[in-house]
């Protein structure tokens, strides 16, 4: 057979075999409705709100449980999209229409419930066209246990006329049960299946508030007495603040009307749901409790430094403690009397119930005297903060002596110190007794050598910086004007002759104290160790002419001495202050 005769029948073979394998295939998945649930299982405590999201191309219809549940209810899906469909099962009792939203309408195809929705899973489905398009759960879970903390924040947190938000609570809160009265106290509520019960923010219990009462009950009781106890009501001081979708209650009471009797009252916070009003249970249940502890606010303070001499830096450190709540803003005031002289400091009060800060003054503020308190708590924390001044002056004038002593006429020492004397050579011949602060008159310095001929001497006065009473060149620094490294120092210069027959010193009064402006006391240094001052017996010379020291007239080769003594001033330097 020739190729030309056979080729119809082998084309006709191959198409018999290409029909054979054909198989006619079905319209595009696109062209059929579809359905669908955000999650498959969707869960919700009993009392809760409950969100149900279903995506659907077409109308149809959301099924939640059936005959077999003893709950079955319908809701239409209108149109096309995300459709957001929302059950409180908490007032599930009554027509789907008061408890449902979203979706169109809502039919029971069971008797309505007389309680709220049981716990237990329920079937979900959407059936679009009469055909089921999806299935899904809805897991309704039993009410846990509710519970309850106490919290402490600053009385600020209120301050503001509105309520405050959740963030600024969580921000403000610190853990603990002791609460000073004024401040608040924060009770924090993990709830279980209350926040329809809770949605109105009503806690005072009755059938207004869902049968949810939140009280502050005293515990200590006292004989004679009846139990007091405060609802969580505005006229009350609380506020409930709710965060249902991470279940935090937050319940903020000032606590400023809340008696406290004593130092000390113990309350107890209660969360009771009545059986009466609330439809979760069938009694009176206590679902959660916390203390809080009602202290007196109290406030101490701490003057580290609070007396500051000439050679120390005016910088002054306070601290103190107390009861108030951490992040409370108190007010550390320093007023100087008749001076325009005010410092206000805030000091925020720590998680460990402290405060503290450093003050730091400037150089012309020495010399001041003046109280430190914080505001609205004077009469606990009020300190007298005092700024000594490198002050001193003294009045040396010529006089005769037996070589073993000179007198120093005055002596005016704004802290305490000592007057040294020296010869020409600035060799020391002997120091004074330690002298308090003030003025003191005939101040005998014994000389530790005796002074061999008639010579200028001179006075210097020094300040005992370390106050231990004694004398030591290494520590105690010379006075100088203006408390200035480089100032001149504070001395005064004088012709000494020696008389054999000058008596010896006998005991002199006390001297005369400095005051305290603000006061009117002694300075404390005073007070301590005082000493009686020997005096020559006999008056010291006054100068000839008023404000020299020339007393009696000189030879001219001590004239000549005493011009070159008196040059010794403006040549010493010394490297500190007093």
């Amino acid at each position: 057979m020739s190729y030309a005769t056979r080729a119809p029948s082998v084309l006709v073979t191959v198409l018999v075999l290409v029909a054979t394998l054909w198989v006619p295939m079905p319209a595009a998945a696109a062209d059929q409705p579809t359905a669908s649930f955000e999650q498959d299982i969707t869960t919700v405590t009993r009392g809760d709100v409950v969100e149900i999201r279903v995506r659907h191309s077409a109308p149809g219809v959301l099924h939640v449980g059936g005959d077999d549940y003893g709950y079955h209810l319908a809701v239409e899906l209108t149109g096309a999209g995300v459709t957001t469909v929302t059950i409180d099962t908490y007032n599930s009792t009554g027509s789907p229409d008061s408890y449902v939203s979203g979706g169109g309408n809502k039919t029971l195809h069971t008797a309505e419930l007389e309680r709220p929705l049981e716990p237990t899973t329920y079937l979900m489905n959407v059936t679009i066209d009469g055909v089921e398009r999806a299935i899904g759960q809805l897991n309704v879970q039993p009410r846990g246990n509710t519970s309850a903390s106490t919290a402490v924040a600053p009385a600020s947190l209120t301050d503001e006329e509105t309520t405050p938000s959740v963030e600024n609570i969580r921000a403000a809160s610190t853990q603990r049960t002791v609460v000073a009265s004024g401040d608040i106290a924060v009770i924090h509520l993990n709830e279980s299946g209350l926040e329809s019960a809770l949605a109105a923010g009503n806690a005072a219990g009755g059938p207004a508030a869902n049968g949810i009462e939140i009280s502050m009950n005293q515990l200590e009781v006292r004989p004679n007495h009846e139990q007091q106890t405060f609802l969580a009501t505005p006229e009350n001081g609380a506020t409930v603040v709710t965060d249902f979708e991470t279940d935090d209650v937050y319940i903020v009471w000032d606590t400023s009307d809340i008696p406290l009797e004593g130092d000390r009252e113990t309350y107890e916070v209660t969360v009771t749901l009545q059986g009466e009003h609330n439809a979760l249970v069938d009694e009176d249940t206590i679902t959660a409790r916390t203390p809080v502890t009602l202290v007196e606010p109290t406030v101490s303070m701490d003057v580290i430094n609070e007396t500051i001499y000439p050679w120390e830096a005016l910088t002054v450190n306070v601290t103190g403690g107390t009861s108030l709540a951490p992040g409370t803003v108190l007010e550390l005031r320093a007023r100087a009397p008749g001076q325009p002289f005010l410092r206000l400091v805030p000091m925020t009060v720590t998680e460990n119930g402290t405060v503290a800060t450093n003050l730091t003054f400037a150089p012309e503020d020495r010399g001041l005297v003046f109280p430190v308190w914080i505001r609205e708590y004077e009469d606990e924390t009020k300190t007298t903060m005092t700024f000594h001044e490198a002050d001193a002056s003294l009045r040396f004038v010529d006089q005769e002596t037996d070589g073993t002593f000179v007198t120093i006429s005055e002596v005016n020492l704004s802290v305490g110190g000592f007057v040294q004397v020296e010869t020409p050579d600035e060799e020391p011949l002997g120091t004074s007794v330690s002298l308090p602060p003030g003025t003191h008159e005939n101040v005998v310095v014994k000389f530790d050598r005796r002074q061999l001929a008639d010579s200028e001497l001179l006075a210097v006065a020094y300040a005992d910086r370390n106050r231990d009473g004694n004398f030591s060149p290494a520590v105690d620094l010379a006075f100088r004007e203006n408390s200035s490294v480089n100032g001149s120092l504070i001395a005064d210069d004088a012709m000494v002759r020696l008389e054999p027959d000058a008596k010896t010193p006998t005991p002199s009064p006390t001297a005369t104290p400095t005051e305290t402006p603000e006061t009117g006391d002694q300075t404390a240094e005073t007070t301590a160790n005082t000493t009686p001052y020997p005096v020559v017996e006999r008056t010291p010379l006054e100068p000839a002419v008023a404000g020299t020291n020339t007393g009696i007239p000189f030879s001219p080769a001590l004239a000549v001495l005493a011009l070159v003594v008196t040059g010794l001033l403006a040549r010493r330097r010394a490297t500190e202050e007093p």
